[in-house]
């Protein structure tokens, strides 16, 4: 990857984490359910991290990615349509809402990793992807136990 569209990708992806930083909050100040407002504030406070990894990156300061695992995933993200976002949201929406959106971001930054020849860069992008399917991983789980409560 050359250097600007390098720069434009690592941008292109801030960008995309301050969305979803304020999109989590907006949600969550519309949802009633005070457990919820909690999830989602805690969404948007790792969003914000995801922000400050990748300005650090671009500043080009030393970044230090943790591991991450880059195996777990139930792939139930993948079999629900993106809900839509009301008030009155129930928690199974709420949840599969912020598991559709974590999908997403997995694979951009699976993406990106993948068109990245530098291999500290692709390392970062590989972590941030494990970090979004962690969070993906978190939000199935909640998923399957609110959906699916018989299977309990």
């Amino acid at each position: 990857m050359e250097l600007e569209r390098c720069r434009q990708a690592i941008e292109s992806a801030i960008q995309s984490e301050i969305d979803a930083r304020k999109f989590y909050e907006q949600v969550g100040e519309r949802i009633k359910d005070s457990y919820l407002k909690e999830v989602f504030a805690e969404f948007a406070q790792e969003e914000a991290k995801h922000e400050k990894i990748l300005t650090e990156i671009l500043e080009q300061k030393k970044v230090n990615v943790a591991h991450f695992d880059f195996q777990t995933d139930f792939h139930v993200s993948e079999t629900i349509k993106m809900p839509k976002v009301s008030a009155e949201m129930d928690l199974k929406s709420a949840i599969g809402l912020a598991m559709k959106n974590e999908e997403i971001a997995m694979k951009k930054y699976t993406s990106l990793a993948e068109n990245c020849i530098d291999p500290e860069l692709k390392s970062v992008f590989m972590s941030l992807a494990a970090m979004e399917r962690s969070h993906k991983h978190i939000m199935e789980e909640k998923f399957v136990d609110v959906a699916y409560p018989e299977v309990w």
